[in-house]
């Protein structure tokens, strides 16, 4: 991984990867840091989106202009007159937009953008010691910049190429009521029904990750979607507990006591 974003699935990724299924072709609508992806054996094949244009740009660039952003990485000084020029002014340049939000995004704090984030850790140091790492893993990945709902509408499924039967869909959108950290447009509860909804209409094995905000999980049980129990996890504000909700069923959910299933 070389993207710091809040929400990042990297902590909690083992204990909800025993729920996926088995898949040839993943499908992730909403990829940002890539926590899950980065964290997980790598799928013959995926398919990644994000509506954030920066971080689709981030990506596409490691793909193809890697060196050059390597070498712009190590040039760059990590100093409050950069960021605060970059606050105000944007690049045009891809490289150059590449670096200034992964500036932003890992150097400043919360990736706010307007305080530079001081530690004894080195951000730089493990930007330009993973990028090879996901080079490679970004390999056999199709890269999509479009609105979430738009995603499935883009893929030609088939009953011999790419089947329904093989794919994987992995949501992990903004959760309910926590947009204000993000730079995303405002969430909406229609957002996330939007969201249950594609995998109660899709044909395709779905999980999504959420909270167990009351209304997310009232709206997944009219659907009869199966929520599982993940555990604590600390929010930007306080400790909430983590659900995985999905459209099927797998031996795990249904034989660990420990795990508390709701239906």
């Amino acid at each position: 991984m070389i993207l710091t974003r809040p929400g990042n699935k990297r902590k909690i990724v083992k204990k909800i990867a025993p729920f996926f299924p088995d898949h040839k072709l993943r499908i992730e609508p909403f990829f940002g840091a890539g926590g899950s992806f980065f964290s997980l054996p790598k799928p013959k094949y995926s398919i990644l989106n994000d509506l954030d244009g920066d971080v689709v740009n981030l990506y596409l660039t490691v793909l193809n202009k890697k060196e050059q952003l390597i070498e712009e990485l190590i040039k760059v000084p990590v100093c409050d007159g950069l960021m605060k020029y970059w606050y105000r002014h944007q690049e045009t340049d891809e490289v150059m937009k590449a670096v200034r939000f992964l500036f932003l995004s890992n150097f400043t704090y919360m990736g706010k953008g307007y305080t530079v984030r001081y530690g004894i850790d080195n951000s730089k140091r493990n930007i330009l010691k993973n990028i090879d790492s996901v080079f490679f893993s970004l390999q056999d990945c199709k890269i999509m910049n479009v609105d979430f709902r738009e995603v499935l509408k883009k893929i030609s499924f088939s009953s011999t190429v790419t089947r329904k039967s093989d794919s994987f869909i992995y949501m992990d959108p903004c959760y309910l009521e926590t947009e204000n950290f993000y730079k995303v447009p405002k969430w909406t509860k229609q957002d996330t029904l939007d969201c249950l909804d594609i995998m109660v209409d899709s044909g395709i094995n779905c999980a999504m990750s959420e909270f167990d905000h009351e209304f997310v999980l009232t709206e997944a049980k009219k659907r009869d979607l199966n929520i599982i129990e993940i555990g604590e996890r600390q929010n930007i504000n306080n400790r909430k507990t983590e659900v995985l909700i999905t459209n099927y069923y797998t031996s795990l959910n249904v034989n660990n006591e420990q795990l508390k299933i709701n239906y």
